[in-house]
This record gives structure tokens, C-alpha cells and sequence, in this order.
């Protein structure tokens, strides 16, 4: 049987062909191209594309009759983006008070223009794995995307991290005796935990997220600190596994990185301080890795002068060498790594992450593919989107320059095509 998830991703992509099936037939003309399969990029080729899928890729298309012909002939063609650790509801600035005195409408509201930014930033499909709102606003925004009542990028939500009392997604800077519901989810013990689990899929939720330990952002934790019971982490994933979803954790600190791990949970967002034997585990399981680099670098570089609380980026900085020894070493072994941004900085920086991720290790082209045919599979959509080729969903982005010599191009998203359709133009173009 269909889970409620492959409805839904099949509702996304319908509406998409849908929007580009009322678009005429176009031939996008690359000055080079980066397919997300070969290992290199492929000089002049061009992309044909009819009802918002791939026709053809190869030199020298004719276009047909009538057809709109980009000249992208400057540029490096790519797969849409993705990014697999996406906030939508949260932005620049806020800060605990935010959270509080929003309504879940205006959240919705606030997501959607996010989303849409990430959108024009190249990005075509985003996880959004909880983010602050009592209610279920993210998964309003993907609803009402999919149905194409807005632009925007295809998203898959968990709705809420579901954390422990006094974890990262509590609020333990609020005064005791004040009576509010935090806007997350907040549950102790293994009964406590399904029941959270039920409600989260009740609502719509795609996957299920957890924090395994505690945080940087959070006041009052350790991020070393594993917590949720090795029972709790279990009635999690078999809540989870038994309708159809899939679990992935908010871990720091390598200990609770590798509970989750062998209760079974699907991914690991940040292991900042990942150790070998977690990425024996994770390797041996195939479990991806989101490592949200950039996070950490903007708490400490921008964080006093973005109101961020001292505490937090003293946090930070006591991570950053740890961090970047860990991931180091993560990327050398082999773990799938996937892109996440975490975006609790302007939107549109995100793209930042990519040269964060060369700086500890990748290749530009591995970088490239973390967020592409990598944060595909993550999702179960590598059959439809992730690469350039001949019958997948036209998801299309491009950049000036050559961003396998330069990685920082991928910060310049200069065209958008999603489902066929172009979102943002980014040169000449003609019928």
C-alpha cells in the first residue's frame, strides 16, 4: 500500500507537470553541463524539455517549431538543488519572543515567502525537518505548493522536533513558573513518544524528527549529552517504520549520535562530533549524514552582532575545531553526505554551504552531489529528480562560471527552471 508520504510526493509532482504542461516546448542551450552523474562537466550540450520532463540531453538539439530556445551559453547548467535541513518558519533576527507572539498564519505566511526565496536561490525541493510552530504550518505551505496556489519549492516536512524535557527543542530559558506550551514537541518515556510519532503522521508529517542530544541554539543543554532513552529512541523508529516513515535525529555529540544509530533511525543531521565508530555504523547501514556546516560558522561570525545569546556562541566555538576534525574524517570515509543548510541566517545565504562542506574535504563535484542526486535518493525521489537526463522532471538550475574551479559560483544562481517551467530567467531567451 501507498503511504500517505508517496501521496504526497505524488501530488507534488503531478501539480508540477500540471503547471508545465501549459508551457510550450523549450530547449535550454548549456554552455557546459553538470549532470549529476559523470564526473565531469560536459561542454555545450543542450536540454530538451516537453511537459515539464527531459526529452533529450546531448549536442546540438534542433529546437522544434515554435519551441523557446535559453541561451545559458556563458553559464554551468546543474539539477535543481536541494536541501535536506530547511527552516522555513524561522528568520533572521528572531529570537526566543518570536516564536512566542507569532501565530501559526503568519508563520505560514512568513514559510511561504522563505520557501520562495530558496526557490529563486536555485533550491527546487526542500526538507524542512521541524521547525517552531505549535501547529502544523510548514505542512500548509507544502499543501498549498503542491496543489500550485503558490510558487514554490517541492517540500517535505517533519512537522515538529520531538524532544526530551529540558532538550533542545524546549524551552528552558522560559521562567519556571511561566504557564506556555513551547512550540515544538516535548515528551518523556516510550508511551509518550508514540503517541507524539502518531500525531505528528496524523497531521501529514513526511518524516519524523527527533533530537538525540542536546543543541547549540538551546539554552541550559549539552550538546554531548544523548537525550532520549535507548527505549524512547526505539518506540520512535518502530512507531515511525510501521506507517511508512522515516526517522532522522538532531545529534552533536557522538553518544547519542550512535543510540539513535542502533535503534535504527534513517539519518543523522549536523554529528558535529561524530567519532569511527559511528561512521563504521552509518556506513555499514548506509544511513546519510546532513552535516550543516555553515550553521555554526555564522553563529560565531555573526552571531553578537545578530542579537544571538552569549552562551550560545560560546557553545559554538567550543565545537568548531571538534567539528571540523569529525567531519573531516566523515567525508573521508564515505558516508553518503547530503546537503542541509539549517537556516537560521538570511535564506538566501544558504548556498553558502556548499564551500563550507570543499573547505572540510569535498570536491566541488561531491559537494555539488550531496545536493543533488545524493539529497535525491535521501528522499526517494532519484527516479524523478536529482539528475539531468532524458525523462526526469525538468528541474533545472544554472550558475555563471565554472563552479568546479571556482565553488563559490554555486553562491550565483543566475536561472531557475522547476517542472519545466522558469521561475527565474537568467539569460537571453527566445521563441
Amino acid at each position: 500500500m501507498r503511504t500517505l508520504t508517496s501521496l504526497w510526493i505524488g501530488l507534488g509532482l503531478a501539480a508540477g507537470a500540471s503547471a508545465a504542461g501549459a508551457q510550450p516546448a523549450t530547449v535550454v542551450r548549456c554552455g557546459r553541463l553538470i549532470d549529476g552523474r559523470a564526473d565531469e562537466a560536459s561542454a555545450a550540450v543542450d536540454v530538451q524539455v516537453a511537459g515539464g520532463r527531459i526529452a533529450a540531453v546531448r549536442k546540438g538539439v534542433a529546437a522544434p517549431p515554435g519551441a523557446r530556445v535559453i541561451d545559458l551559453a556563458g553559464a554551468t547548467c546543474l539539477p535543481g538543488f536541494m536541501d535536506l535541513h530547511a527552516h522555513i518558519l524561522i528568520n533572521p533576527g528572531d529570537v526566543l519572543a518570536d516564536s512566542m507572539r507569532k501565530s501559526s498564519a503568519r508563520k505560514a505566511l512568513e514559510g511561504l515567502r522563505n520557501a520562495q526565496v530558496r526557490l529563486q536561490n536555485g533550491f527546487t525541493t526542500l526538507r524542512d525537518p521541524g521547525d517552531e510552530d505549535l501547529y502544523y504550518s510548514p505542512i500548509e505551505v507544502r499543501d498549498a505548493i503542491a496543489r500550485g496556489d503558490f510558487e514554490g519549492p517541492r517540500l517535505f516536512v517533519a512537522p515538529h522536533m520531538i524532544s526530551s524535557t529540558g532538550g533542545h527543542g524546549d524551552f528552558n530559558d522560559l521562567a519556571a513558573d511561566l504557564a506556555l506550551q513551547v512550540p515544538n514537541v516535548v515528551v518523556d518515556g516510550p508511551d509518550a513518544m508514540r503517541k507524539a510519532v502518531r500525531e505528528e503522521i496524523k497531521h501529514g508529517a513526511d518524516w519524523i524528527k527527533l533530537a538525540a542530544t542536546g543543541g547549540v541554539m538551546s539554552a541550559a543543554d549539552d550538546p554531548r549529552a544523548q537525550s532520549f532513552t535507548d527505549e524512547e529512541f526505539r518506540a520512535a523508529v518502530d512507531e515511525a517504520h510501521r506507517q511508512g516513515r522515516k526517522v532522522t535525529v538532531h545529534a552533536i555529540g557522538a553518544g547519542g549520535l550512535k543510540a539513535a544509530l542502533r535503534a535504527g533511525v534513517d539519518g543523522i543531521e549536523h554529528g558535529a562530533l561524530i567519532d569511527d565508530e559511528a561512521i563504521a555504523m552509518m556506513k555499514e547501514r548506509n544511513v546519510p549524514l546532513v552535516p550543516t556546516i555553515y550553521v555554526l560558522d555564522y553563529i560565531i561570525e555573526e552571531g553578537e552582532r545578530r542579537g544571538i545569546p552569549a552562551d550560545r556562541i560560546a557553545k559554538a566555538k567550543s565545537l568548531q575545531a571538534e567539528r571540523d576534525r569529525c567531519l573531516r574524517a566523515a567525508f573521508a570515509s564515505g558516508v553518503t553526505i547530503a546537503f542541509g543548510s539549517d537556516t537560521i541566517f538570511p535564506h538566501e545565504t544558504a548556498n553558502r554551504e556548499f564551500a563550507r562542506m570543499v573547505r572540510l574535504g569535498l570536491s566541488p563535484m561531491a559537494a555539488i552531489r550531496t545536493a543533488t542526486i545524493n539529497a535525491a535518493r535521501v528522499l526517494g525521489i532519484d527516479k524523478d529528480l536529482g539528475t539531468v537526463e532524458a525523462g526526469k522532471r525538468a528541474d533545472i538550475v544554472a550558475v555563471p562560471g565554472d563552479p568546479l574551479a571556482d565553488v563559490t559560483a554555486l553562491e550565483s544562481v543566475s536561472f531557475v527552471m522547476k517542472d519545466g517551467r522558469v521561475v527565474k530567467p537568467g539569460a537571453d531567451s527566445r521563441r
